[in-house]
């Protein structure tokens, strides 16, 4: 007979995995933060909802994997409107993410950012580990102020999503998890989201160092001219987006052509440069609706739009949706914000 925890259990899972099966395609499902954070247990939450801390163990991971392949259209999970950061304790997991293999054992990493597509294969009996989840993938490196060392760190990780720590960096990660878990868990702590996006950013740096450690630190940071220029030109949009949204603004400061800019960067990033200062400045009218009492209004002039209209236009193309569209959905298009308890504030 059943007891109440595991029928409890049952429900979180058979929930979790009927919201996933909620989409439009046959064969791709998104899976987006709220998703996860509405409907999966034993999980803290940022007061502001932006980041949670999950931790996993061979029987939520088969349970999951067996519900979902119960469905015989579903080829694999993407990751939408999230970034995931997970440690492995113990034991050892097996993931396919986007088309590769990845056998993961104690002291590895695997980081998904937005559009990563995966699905889980198996893991062992005794397998156990953690995940940091991010509404935002540029929560997981928010204050940092080095362009060259995140660029740096982003290329290693579009090479392969998952690397080994050493062991005193994994000693330093687990700390830091268990450091951000009583954070989140103490609700008297007036200042828990602050250190939890300062704890953020020592992991980061200390798993930056454990890639870099044996590497020459000149010849990491060493970069190709283009490189360099889209390096100044991000740390330029970044310092600069809330007031300034053309390309030709950037180019000026950089003392080049805006075609010149424009080709540069693309070539460096894959990326068109009007659409990198559009990421910036969708990324914080995001934040603003799903974590402020802001209006459409005051947002739109917080950004420097010239009108509440022409901001609607402008997040409608980049976003896929108004902006009222996603304050209702608590940031997640087609899901409630009711579970996120900082959700959408319903005002217009």
């Amino acid at each position: 007979m059943k007891s109440l925890v595991d029928e409890r259990r049952q429900d979180f899972l058979s929930i979790f995995v009927s919201v996933m099966r909620r989409v439009m395609d046959k064969k791709i499902y998104n899976v987006t933060f709220a998703d996860i954070v509405n409907n999966v247990d034993k999980r803290l939450i940022s007061k502001n909802g932006d980041v949670a801390l999950l931790e996993f163990g061979d029987y939520d991971y088969q349970e999951i994997r067996e519900l979902l392949m119960q469905e015989q259209d579903i080829d694999s999970l993407r990751c939408q409107y999230q970034a995931q950061f997970a440690c492995v304790l113990a034991g050892s997991l097996k993931l396919e993410l986007n088309g590769r293999c990845y056998d993961l054992a104690a002291h590895d990493v695997c980081c998904m950012i937005e559009g990563d597509y995966f699905k889980p294969l198996d893991a062992s009996k005794d397998a156990h580990w953690f995940v940091i989840i991010c509404r935002y993938a540029e929560s997981l490196i928010q204050g940092l102020s080095n362009v060259m060392l995140l660029m740096s760190f982003m290329k290693k990780i579009n090479t392969s999503r998952s690397f080994r720590m050493k062991e005193k960096t994994s000693q330093v990660v687990f700390t830091l998890y268990k450091l951000m878990r009583e954070a989140l868990g103490d609700e008297a702590l007036a200042y828990r989201d602050a250190m939890v996006s300062n704890y953020l950013q020592i992991l980061f740096y200390q798993l930056y160092s454990d890639l870099t450690l044996d590497e020459d630190v000149h010849k990491t940071l060493a970069v190709s001219r283009r490189d360099e220029l889209l390096m100044r030109f991000t740390q330029l949009v970044s310092d600069n987006y809330k007031l300034h949204r053309k390309v030709s603004y950037y180019a000026d400061k950089m003392c080049l052509t805006p075609k010149y800019l424009s080709t540069v960067v693309y070539e460096a990033s894959g990326k068109y440069a009007r659409d990198i200062i559009a990421e910036f400045v969708i990324m914080e009218a995001k934040r603003c609706l799903v974590n402020t009492t802001m209006t459409v209004q005051e947002i739109g002039d917080y950004l420097h739009f010239s009108c509440q209209s022409f901001f609607g236009k402008y997040f409608k193309e980049h976003a896929g949706m108004s902006p009222q569209a996603y304050r209702r959905g608590g940031g997640s298009p087609g899901f409630p914000a009711d579970g996120l308890g900082t959700g959408g504030t319903g005002r217009r």
